[in-house]
């Protein structure tokens, strides 16, 4: 007969989540997953996998929130140069709530481990892929509605936003000054006026 888990799976899934992102997944061991959790190596094994699996999954898990954050903000606007404006925003408001200074999870794993590790740059790729995508929507929708200039593709758009963001998020991990932080958008987004 199987094991019936007696814990809370989403609780020592965030646990763990924020151990993963604290240490990285280099700098965490099985004993830091079983003093975070309150839960045996045995138990943890039997439950969730490996070291990996367990990493693979929290980083499932903080991608599908991006995912839900995106589209939460994107929800709340018509017009698509506005959309693209809130997504930074958003992101100011996140580097600002971030007083640890740890940055995003998903940037700290892709400096550790995508040149080391095959599934996890898929994971990676996945996710850098649909941010692009969402991006290119959005430089679509906005230069079909007259905000965004045509004097680039939507694709090259698109990846210049991408990066910028991910400069953004970076620049976050050691400045908090708001002001600053608007003003590296404001000038990251006159490019598309």
């Amino acid at each position: 007969m199987p094991r019936v888990e007696v814990f809370d799976r989403v609780q020592v899934l965030e646990k763990v989540k924020h151990l993963f992102w604290d240490k990285g997944f280099n700098g965490t061991s099985m004993q830091d997953l079983v003093d975070v959790t309150g839960l045996n190596r045995s138990s943890i094994y039997n439950s969730f996998g490996n070291k990996k699996a367990l990493y693979e999954l929290v980083l499932k898990q903080y991608q599908e929130e991006g995912k839900t954050l995106f589209k939460t903000a994107l929800s709340q606007t018509e017009n698509a140069f506005e959309g693209i404006c809130l997504v930074f925003d958003n992101m100011i408001q996140a580097i600002l709530q971030d007083v640890e200074g740890k940055g995003c999870f998903n940037m700290n794993c892709t400096t550790e481990l995508s040149r080391v590790d095959i599934s996890i740059r898929g994971f990676l790729t996945s996710r850098q892929e649909y941010t692009i995508s969402i991006f290119k929507d959005l430089i679509d929708k906005g230069q079909q509605q007259g905000v965004i200039n045509k004097e680039d593709s939507s694709n090259n758009y698109a990846y210049y936003l991408f990066s910028a963001f991910q400069g953004l998020r970076m620049t976050g991990m050691l400045t908090r000054d708001e002001e600053k932080l608007k003003k590296i958008v404001a000038n990251t987004l006159k490019i598309l006026n």
